[in-house]
């Protein structure tokens, strides 16, 4: 099959389908004229790229997971060294998510120290999820 063919399968540009083969993750088959000739095995290795790279896995990170399927493995994560990547990808989102948890967190202590600057209270009265879903009442408690 063709370029356009293989991106409509594996619902992707060429242009990152190209992408792939400059990283060296897919090779196409080369006619003389030099036509790229791809088949369903290139579908497979594209679209399991495509899946990784949408769990937060670089698309240059993903090379464990083809080498796995190119040993034989039945599936992109049978092998040790998919593991290890999934485990290296996963520590790096906790960096990322406690990193932000501090900024959040020095973001809203700013927060209260500025809105009670002048003020003899420490603490906010923040709404809970709970009565910000409530609708608002008149002075008489009715719901307007």
């Amino acid at each position: 099959m063709r370029i356009g063919e293989l991106a409509r399968l594996a619902q992707l540009s060429p242009k990152a389908i190209r992408r792939y083969e400059a990283l060296g993750l897919v090779a196409p088959e080369r006619h003389p004229n030099g036509f790229r000739e791809y088949d369903d095995h290139t579908v497979r290795l594209v679209r399991e790229i495509r899946s990784l790279n949408r769990l937060g896995i670089p698309v240059e990170e993903t090379r464990p997971f083809l080498d796995c399927l190119a040993t034989g493995g039945e599936h992109v994560d049978d092998c040790p060294a998919s593991l290890a990547e999934y485990q290296r990808t996963i520590d790096a989102l906790t960096a990322e998510i406690d990193a932000l948890t501090a900024r959040r967190d020095a973001l809203t202590d700013r927060l209260r120290e500025a809105a009670h600057r002048h003020g003899s209270t420490r603490t906010l009265p923040w709404p809970t999820a709970v009565s910000a879903l409530r609708p608002p009442s008149g002075r008489d408690g009715t719901t307007r």
